[in-house]
């Protein structure tokens, strides 16, 4: 912030008059003569020379003006900065949803926002972790969370689904989830939402990733459904992801008997955050689009 006496000194250096400076400032004209006497006090030289009714700069005023309104842009420069700063807010957000729901909700709500969007695509069990560690604002998540630390909001519901490519030996039956397994199973890694899904199913079914054939770990699901196309792997995914391929007749979702797994998308921030309200309405404003 420049100091008073030189924001007086600027007005009357632009408008070369003491009444005119002064209404600008709101101040009163022997308020104005003081900030300028003060100042050239504080620099030890003349700035500013009255003939009558005409002020000019001297040299050193020149140089001083010039040298203050370059800080007067570095000023408003900050300001503007620090302002994009209070209105921006860093998202976290599963690859799936990123990728297949996230799109549809942000395009619209930028178009009119001047929030400064900041969004980081990992996986649920690495999006926890920024959480907690306020490294994020809120964040847009699929799968197990422990919901007593956390202010959840469930934003879709959606189907959990087996995928092939169009075509497989397994498209036209109702198979038994042994039948899946003596096939290559395409998983995320570790710590993602839509693999801890399917693991809680094995388990809750008397069963495990043991009893598969051969796991393929794969961290995108644009490489899972590119190489389900072209082989009799089976991978599972959210209905939303494999959509569009489906309806182009590259991939299909398979019947398995007793497997009907519906799940929440939710948006959640930690309890303790100190930006409740302000997640709260970005989350509001983002439902409205």
């Amino acid at each position: 912030m420049l100091d008073t006496k030189l924001l007086t000194f600027v007005q009357v250096a632009k408008y070369k008059n003491y009444t005119k400076a002064a209404h600008a400032l709101n101040l009163t004209q022997p308020a104005v003569s003081q900030h300028i006497k003060k100042i050239e006090e504080h620099y030890g030289c003349r700035l500013i020379i009255i003939d009558g009714k005409t002020v000019t700069l001297t040299e050193q005023g020149k140089l001083l003006y010039s040298y203050a309104n370059f800080q007067l842009a570095n000023e408003k420069q900050l300001i503007d900065q620090i302002k994009r700063v209070e209105t921006s807010i860093k998202i976290g957000s599963t690859l799936s949803i990123a990728d297949y729901y996230l799109p549809d909700y942000l395009s619209v709500y930028l178009s009119d926002s001047d929030e400064v969007i900041s969004v980081s695509v990992k996986n649920t069990e690495m999006i926890i972790d920024m959480l907690l560690n306020n490294e994020l604002s809120c964040a847009f998540i699929e799968g197990i969370f422990d919901k007593s630390l956390f202010h959840y909001f469930e934003f879709q519901n959606t189907k959990f689904l087996p995928v092939s490519r169009k075509g497989h030996p397994l498209e036209n039956s109702k198979v038994n989830i042994s039948d899946i397994h003596e096939y290559p199973l395409l998983l995320r890694e570790k710590g993602s939402g839509t693999r801890e899904i399917y693991e809680n199913f094995l388990y809750e079914t008397n069963d495990s990733l043991l009893s598969v054939s051969k796991i393929h770990e794969i961290s995108s699901f644009s490489i899972i459904k590119n190489i389900l196309k072209k082989s009799d792997a089976v991978s599972f995914m959210y209905e939303e992801v494999a959509k569009e391929e489906v309806e182009k007749g590259e991939l299909c979702y398979l019947n398995i008997k007793d497997f009907l797994i519906n799940r929440p998308l939710y948006f959640i921030y930690p309890k303790n955050s100190l930006m409740k309200q302000k997640n709260e309405v970005f989350y509001e404003k983002l439902m409205k689009k």
